[in-house]
């Protein structure tokens, strides 16, 4: 994207760098989720059952907690840059004022719930350590011998409206500049394609859905969080990616664009010969057909004077 829009486009925009930004935090979930995955292995149920694993299954616990701490908001906030992108990219070519309102208030209203989301991840507990508590964790499930003191709201919560208002944002941010695209006073074909181009965002669409069905999957128990878990962090990463990669495939036609154009420079062009005069006849090619019959302004008795219609060979004179 950055080599079309800057090499082949001649400019770089907000919208490309906010998707850059947005491909960097998930690389950085990329990393998040591999430590996920380590610490789980970990941490399963079965080692705390033996004395000789406690200590590093608690450790293992301690990395869990934590990397899911720190994925909860870099999440929204990964998902918030490809949609900043998608809609900067609707602010430069709105010429419509109505749509341009539109796409303002949307990028406010995903910001500020963003915002909201991230401060309301951060402090799930009141006090934001207890979130990667391991003593915290395990008093909820061993209250006789642990007493839990910390106070935290149950995230799955958070995360199902999370995972809603993501879905309805979508539609929203897809939807946008169709009535725009149709009211475009070009062929049909060419609005049906831009319509098809810009429609591609619906893979993400389709993402979110999978991945709010795993995360009711998920949150239904601790034994299906267990079980769910590496469901939804995939699921998570295509959703985010599908954005990124739907919201880029407009600018890459660019390079097939100038590889089509490049194979037609190179393509033979086939003419047929040019007919070389004879510079013994210099007789013209064609005269007019009248002229074949009469002289120049002359007119065989009884008639008309008709004017040249077409022309003959002037060898046939």
């Amino acid at each position: 994207r950055y080599y079309c829009r800057y090499y082949l486009m001649g400019t770089l925009g907000a919208t490309d760098h906010l998707m850059f930004t947005a491909l960097v935090i998930t690389w950085g979930n990329t990393v998040i989720n591999y430590y996920q995955d380590i610490s789980s292995r970990k941490s399963r149920p079965s080692q705390f059952r033996k004395p000789e694993k406690q200590a590093a299954a608690l450790k293992g616990l301690e990395g869990v907690l934590i990397t899911w701490w720190v994925y909860r908001y870099t999440y929204s906030i990964g998902l918030c840059f490809v949609k900043l992108s998608i809609l900067y990219f609707y602010k430069a070519i709105a010429t419509n004022r109505t749509f341009r309102r539109l796409v303002h208030t949307t990028i406010v209203l995903i910001c500020l719930f963003t915002l909201a989301a991230t401060m309301a991840s951060i402090f799930q507990c009141e006090n934001p350590v207890d979130a990667f508590s391991t003593d915290a964790f395990m008093a909820q499930f061993d209250r006789g011998a642990r007493k839990n003191t910390a106070k935290c709201f149950n995230p799955t919560k958070l995360w199902v409206t999370t995972a809603a208002v993501n879905l309805f944002t979508d539609v929203v941010i897809l939807m946008l500049p169709i009535p725009t695209l149709l009211s475009l006073r070009v062929p049909i074909n060419k609005r049906l394609a831009l319509v098809g181009i810009f429609s591609v965002g619906i893979m993400a669409i389709v993402a979110s859905c999978v991945r709010m069905w795993v995360m009711a999957l998920w949150g239904e128990s601790p034994q299906n969080s267990v079980k769910f878990g590496s469901d939804l962090l995939l699921w998570g990463q295509v959703e985010t990616n599908s954005g990124i990669i739907s919201a880029s495939v407009p600018f890459l036609r660019l390079i097939f664009k100038g590889r089509d154009r490049a194979d037609e420079d190179k393509r033979p062009v086939i003419s047929p010969p040019k007919a070389q005069p004879s510079p013994v006849d210099e007789k013209p090619v064609e005269i007019a057909s009248m002229a074949f019959f009469s002289g120049p302004g002359d007119a065989p008795a009884g008639s008309p004077m008709w004017k040249p219609f077409i022309t003959v060979p002037a060898s046939l004179s």
